[in-house]
């Protein structure tokens, strides 16, 4: 089966990486590939004309096609080129598509890379997220697993990333016992934590096991980790090939938050990151009428 893949290029250091690690991902699966660039008016100087801006943002999209074309010859590659804000074109670009794919040039900090955050919260596809300095690593696939049905999406995807790399899989299940409750424990001479990290060894040892029944093939290693989900995926992530969150959407401001996880390391990109939709969740966003097209 062909993956159709959205590709968001624009001309910068991370557009390329990005196209780097689509070009690779080509080499184990058959893609389809659309490059989308968006034209920005807002962002132009008032020196240049709309016309002049748009040629550029032409040239930039065909030499990036030349290239698929010289290193992908048999990979099926379109171009669009849309009018408007970056975040909302890319979105209605990828209505259909089965994956999103976009680079970054923003360096890593809490108040960096708010459209990376955009699209992963708002796309109907997964989102992969690739930093500027990749490389292919030939590490492990990382996923997150909990006991929701957007945490078991986030991992069959891992398991089939990891069963087409023929790479291992680390599943990371993160607990973690809340200051309010501790006080009370103490106050109370209670200590129930041997039984609580029991628990959340069943919730990992199950999602280990439905694993090796979809995947047998694959090596699993798994990990409970005691504090910050976030911070224990991002250490199992460093040196990684790949990392799978899942998002609840559950933000107050829409197309922002992601829930804390994924919006952490998002935030903090230890390699390229795929954000995998709840798809009752997913919004739908209309097509715009501003975009054309070349095949």
């Amino acid at each position: 089966m062909t993956e159709k893949i959205v590709l968001a290029t624009n001309g910068s250091v991370g557009s390329h990486v990005a196209l780097d690690w689509v070009l690779e991902r080509g080499r184990s699966m058959p893609l389809s590939l659309e490059l989308v660039t968006v034209v920005d008016p807002g962002r132009g100087s008032a020196a240049v004309s709309s016309g002049s801006l748009r040629a550029a943002y032409e040239r930039s999209v065909a030499d990036v096609q030349r290239r698929v074309e010289q290193e992908a010859p048999a990979m099926e590659v379109a171009v669009s080129i849309r009018s408007g804000s970056p975040g909302p074109e890319l979105l209605a670009a990828s209505a259909d598509a089965d994956l999103l794919v976009v680079g970054t040039r923003e360096p890593t900090g809490y108040f960096a890379g708010t459209l990376r955050h955009q699209l992963a919260a708002g796309a109907r596809c997964p989102v992969a997220i690739v930093p500027a300095n990749w490389k292919p690593r030939g590490g492990s696939v990382v996923t997150g697993v909990d006991d929701d049905v957007t945490s078991r999406l986030a991992m069959r995807y891992a398991a089939r990333e990891a069963e087409r790399l023929g790479r291992e899989l680390i599943v990371v299940h993160g607990w973690q016992v809340s200051a309010v409750l501790a006080a009370y424990w103490l106050s109370t001479g209670a200590n129930p934590i041997a039984e609580i990290r029991t628990a959340h060894r069943e919730i990992l040892d199950r999602s280990v096991q439905s694993i090796h029944a979809e995947h047998p093939g694959i090596t699993v290693r798994d990990e409970l980790a005691r504090g910050s989900v976030s911070l224990a995926l991002v250490d199992a992530a460093e040196g990684a090939e790949l990392l799978v969150v899942g998002t609840h959407r559950r933000g107050v401001v829409p197309g922002l938050l992601l829930g804390s996880v994924a919006h952490d390391v998002l935030t903090t990109l230890p390699c390229p990151i795929v954000v995998v939709p709840h798809p009752d969740e997913a919004p739908a966003h209309a097509t715009s009428s501003s975009a054309s097209v070349t095949r």
